[in-house]
């Protein structure tokens, strides 16, 4: 059926499509100082894919989980973004980025709601989030994100 959305084989397989896709689209790469590095944190497949292959258009190299606790075990490599679903199983996204921030990570940390942004935008940055925006992130919000992280 194919590779597991998350494997190591589903990222490269993912990477070559996008490569190609560029091409197609005659889409220039960003001119980024440094390779970015993400991380996506979403316990929807469609969500993790979508971002993923936004970000990896921009030439920035993601990684994604679907789970706080992955996120927590990862959360020690560091990141220059971190992009976060407010509403996941388990461990949501406030007392994910509450633990992330407890640790002490650096990282740029985006929140993303699929909820109300008037209760949820307050509510993320009090956990710890840097800003909050609206599902499904849109191309240009997420290049204003990059190009201030580039300005770093």
């Amino acid at each position: 059926m194919g590779a597991v959305p998350d494997s190591p084989e589903r990222k490269e397989s993912l990477s070559s499509n996008s490569r190609g896709h560029e091409r197609g689209n005659r889409r220039a790469e960003p001119a980024f100082r440094g390779r970015l590095t993400a991380l996506v944190v979403d316990g929807v497949t469609v969500c993790r894919l979508l971002l993923y292959h936004l970000l990896e258009l921009s030439g920035v190299e993601t990684m994604m989980v679907g789970s706080g606790q992955e996120a927590l075990e990862l959360a020690e490599k560091h990141y220059d973004l971190i992009l976060i679903d407010r509403y996941m199983h388990n461990m949501n996204g406030l007392e994910t980025i509450r633990r992330m921030r407890e640790r002490r990570v650096q990282s740029k940390i985006i929140g993303l709601t699929s909820g109300e942004i008037e209760t949820d935008k307050p509510a993320m940055i009090k956990a710890g989030a840097d800003d909050c925006f609206v599902k499904p992130l849109s191309a240009d919000t997420l290049a204003n994100i990059l190009a201030e992280l580039n300005r770093r």
